[in-house]
């Protein structure tokens, strides 16, 4: 800071003040050698030659303070201090001898030489302690300023060394960092406002209350600070505001800036995958988790190679599900891997993930030629792997390395989910399929054995043995499904079987009224004998259902299997598709499962099932067992 005007000029005046004062007093005793004692002027003007020159010293000192703008107000305080102390000093010295000499009536030249001579010497003390002084601090701060200079032109931070001038920033001098990445040189930007260069447009307010604070001398830092660097990018930097204390600073501080804009991108990229990946669950299956975490990869992560592999048990390879579009512009459809064939499939087994920086360089590579470069392999526990491929070789920072670390574990950790909650689902389905299938089989015995019992009330002794069969075979179904409610699995095991005495035997056990069976050419096929009985129970029932209670039913072997056929009103073309499926009935107090239930049982089998129109304009019933008759 300057000091005010008039305490400049004082202080020179005082100063030159003092050097007119003592060369009048010189210049007197010149005139008063040469024209009042005629010594030679030669030498009075030798003899005064020093002191005048001395005081004109003090009177060009003086002129000088009192003209220059630039000196500081402690220069100037102490330079008049010392000046007047000096005098007044040797004024009280010499005026003490003289006085004692005075009193005694004898004046002594020679003591009066040696005192000022001695005050010289002390004097010449003084200064010379004080020049040593301030030549070390001179080194030490020629040192300091070195290092502070060493620091200012290597540091890797953006440093700009700023004086406030009328509450604007102004720029003093910039490190290569600086002009590096904002793109000035010192002679463009020295002079200039710092928040006119470096701030981006609409953050004008919040620039100038930043200058604010660091003009009132605070020493603070600031994250998430956006400022336009020389490609015309906006990056995000942390500023820290440090000011100089001292008073004599021609500047008033450093704007030090830190670009963190990587360490700002990986948070926020961090974030919204979290985000996005939170919401995977609702995608619902595995391959719909594995599309919505391609497309989280892409959209978030900037990773335009995605791809998901997931492992295929029955075929014991990783067969891709999901990829990007940029993977299928590239490599059409990728590629299945089976043990050993590529870096993947050690990634899967060994559940290591992998920064692969050269696929040209890998001996492991599945495809030498391919023109993706470098790849991170990510396992998904024991589901698969997250693939992500670049066509430059180490093209990943570390930072998107741990990105697709934590995609692949909520990758993983979603589709563990999703795997469960179908599992959950099928025992659901399959339970209420077991209540429905329970209620729905046992309701045929258990109609035998109601008829046949009012028989047996009328006096008809034998209709206690169909109730006795309808019994046993109610037995017999509690039984099967049980073994099934605890196995799982709906056929056990199978054996070579009659389908004719199954046939019959069904036949006796269903509800048919006034019904006819017709079993023709019926030959041996393999199967588990009590299923089979359920399916035709169920086949009989439902033409006596649909057919009447006259309906002619018959069991006959095909080629490669049998049919079941009725010459009832058949089932419509457009229905056949739905009637096997659960539910499904025309009837208002039908459960819809005895056609289901076929199905299942064919599907147990390993047969197939297709309904066509008999011959009499029925149903027909025709089921592939694979196998060709005898």
């Amino acid at each position: 800071m300057m000091i005010g005007r008039w305490k400049q000029t004082a202080s020179g005046a005082s100063i030159a003040f003092l050097g007119i004062l003592f060369a009048s007093v010189t210049l007197f005793d010149v005139y008063e050698d040469y024209a009042l004692q005629a010594d030679p002027l030669y030498l009075t003007l030798l003899e005064n030659a020093a002191p005048i020159g001395l005081d004109l010293i003090l009177v060009a000192a003086g002129v000088t303070l009192a003209r220059r703008t630039d000196v500081q107000t402690a220069f100037v305080a102490r330079t008049t201090t010392w000046s007047f102390l000096g005098t007044l000093v040797m004024l009280v010295i010499t005026l003490w001898v003289y006085l004692f000499q005075v009193i005694q009536g004898q004046i002594k030249p020679q003591i009066i030489f040696s005192h000022v001579v001695a005050m010289g010497a002390v004097a010449g003390l003084g200064v010379g302690v004080y020049d040593g002084q301030r030549r070390r601090r001179e080194e030490e701060l020629e040192v300091e300023h070195d290092k502070i200079s060493a620091l200012f032109d290597n540091s890797s931070e953006c440093i700009a060394e700023v004086e406030f001038v009328d509450d604007t920033p102004v720029v003093r001098a910039i490190n290569p960092a600086f002009q590096e990445v904002f793109g000035y040189t010192p002679g463009s930007i020295e002079g200039e406002s710092l928040d006119d260069v470096v701030v981006p447009p609409g953050d004008e307010q919040r620039a100038s209350a930043i200058s604010a604070r660091a003009q009132r001398g605070e020493r603070f830092e600031i994250e998430e600070l956006f400022r336009l660097t020389a490609s015309g990018e906006v990056r995000v930097f942390r500023l820290q505001a440090i000011p100089f204390e001292a008073a004599s600073a021609d500047t008033d501080g450093y704007a030090v800036y830190t670009d963190i804009t990587s360490e700002h991108r990986h948070e926020r990229r961090t974030t919204a995958l979290h985000e996005a990946t939170r919401e995977l669950v609702t995608a619902g299956s595995v391959e719909g988790i594995a599309d919505a975490a391609v497309d989280a990869a892409t959209e978030i992560l900037d990773l335009d190679f995605t791809g998901i592999h997931l492992y295929d048990e029955d075929y014991g390879e990783l067969r891709p599900v999901a990829y990007s579009q940029q993977v299928a512009e590239v490599l059409g459809t990728p590629p299945t891997f089976g043990p050993g064939d590529a870096i993947a499939w050690n990634v899967f087994e060994s559940g290591t993930p992998r920064y692969v920086r050269d696929l040209a360089a890998s001996e492991e590579a599945y495809n030498e030629d391919s023109t993706l470069r470098s790849e991170l392999i990510v396992p998904l526990d024991d589901l698969g792997v997250l693939l992500i491929a670049a066509r430059q070789p180490g093209a990943f920072e570390e930072s998107e390395y741990s990105l697709a670390k934590i995609l692949g574990a909520n990758v993983a950790a979603a589709m563990e989910r999703a795997e469960r909650e179908c599992r959950l689902e099928e025992q659901n389905e399959r339970l209420e399929t077991f209540t429905s299938i329970v209620s729905h089989d046992l309701r045929n015995p258990l109609n035998v054995a109601d008829g046949y019992l009012e028989l047996a009330r009328e006096g008809d002794e034998a209709a206690f043995d169909r109730v006795d069969d309808a019994l046993r075979r109610m037995d017999e179904l509690i039984e099967d499904l049980l073994t099934l409610a605890r196995q799982g699995e709906a056929i056990d095991e199978v054996r070579e079987v009659d389908l004719t005495q199954v046939a019959r035997r069904a036949w006796t056990n269903s509800a048919t009224a006034d019904a006819t069976l017709h079993v023709d050419g019926a030959d041996a096929i393999e199967a588990d004998p009590g299923r089979l009985q359920q399916l035709f129970e169920n086949l009989f029932t439902n033409a006596v259902d649909h057919g009447g209670d006259d309906v002619a039913i018959r069991v006959a072997s095909i080629d490669g299997g049998f049919t079941v056929e009725d010459d009832g009103p058949g089932i419509p073309q457009a229905e056949r598709h739905r009637v096997l499926t659960e539910g499904y009935t025309t009837e208002d107090d039908g459960t819809g499962f005895g056609l289901a239930i076929v199905e299942e049982i064919a599907d147990a089998h390993g047969w197939t099932v297709t309904i066509d129109e008999s011959d009499s304009g029925g149903a027909k019933f025709e089921f592939s067992t694979g196998c060709s008759s005898a």
